[in-house]
């Protein structure tokens, strides 16, 4: 069964995490595995795609519309939190995704401080390292 560019999607971002930071590396990573008749190694040892393979190949467009839609279902957020804030995802929602304690949880946060902040303390009784 040939799989829809959307199912390759996910299974590049459940399996590649660095492809949920940036749609270029999730788009190449989908060629890769996917499409590997079409990456071509050069004289120079440098792979690249002819231009007219890309005719055959996912278009970036696409790869970024099926990967903004399942993280708009709460799926395959980034790994960055540089990145994830970009696209305008929640915190908490970035933060419960890797297992990280919501601003809740954190000890004494403030309303206009990130908690995100590396010099901010969790709680010891609630979470053991």
């Amino acid at each position: 069964m040939k799989k829809t560019i959307k199912q390759m999607v996910e299974d590049i971002l459940r399996n590649v995490p660095e492809s949920r930071n940036s749609d270029v590396t999730l788009m190449i990573e989908i060629w890769r595995h996917y499409f590997p008749e079409a990456i071509k190694t050069g004289n120079s040892g440098q792979e690249g795609v002819w231009l007219e393979d890309l005719y055959k190949l996912p278009r970036e467009d696409n790869v970024k519309r099926y990967r903004a839609d399942l993280n708009a279902q709460g799926k395959y957020f980034p790994t960055d939190w540089e990145v994830a804030q970009a696209r305008g995802i929640k915190e908490d929602e970035w933060r419960k995704d890797f297992g990280y304690p919501t601003k809740a949880k954190t000890k004494n946060p403030t309303k206009s401080d990130s908690y995100m902040d590396p010099q901010r303390s969790f709680s010891q009784t609630q979470f053991k390292l």
